[in-house]
């Protein structure tokens, strides 16, 4: 592939990665649920780790520990997300998600898949596995390159 073939590549993908981002995170989203994308983040993660430190949840989802602590602070708010400090270090919280925490996220979770699949049967069983297939394949290639 050419140079001047790549370029146009890189940006067609760079603007449907944009679309795709936008549409994702639509405003109907976040008021059928009351949660913005964040909070949904945390519970999705927490859902998925446990007993998380706030540090590390900032991490992953590249935000600065105190937008983090603001997160958490509605979270625990709604009764979805509950702190405890470490036996070990009293410096470090952890943030578990509490009951109402998890029946959330599972009805959120169970919601997301009926939409996906609405999406992948408009998209026909062919093109709905080429796009798992190529999505799991970047993201392979994205998680090798992290790992290097």
């Amino acid at each position: 592939m050419g140079e001047h073939e790549n370029l146009d590549q890189v940006r067609k993908l760079d603007s449907i990665l944009e679309r795709l981002s936008r549409s994702m995170k639509t405003r109907r989203e976040v008021e059928a649920t009351g949660l913005t994308t964040t909070q949904l983040f945390v519970l999705r993660y927490l859902s998925l780790n446990e007993n998380a430190k706030s540090s590390d949840i900032a991490k992953i989802a590249g935000l600065s520990p105190g937008a983090i602590t603001q997160v958490c602070d509605e979270l625990v708010r709604l009764g979805y997300v509950e702190r405890t400090r470490s036996n070990e270090d009293r410096r470090v919280v952890f943030v578990r998600l509490t009951e109402s925490g998890e029946a959330r996220i599972k009805e959120l979770l169970a919601r997301r898949a009926v939409r996906l699949s609405q999406l992948l049967d408009k998209m026909g069983r062919e093109d709905a596995a080429a796009l798992t297939r190529l999505l799991e394949r970047l993201v392979e290639v994205l998680e090798s390159e992290s790992e290097e």
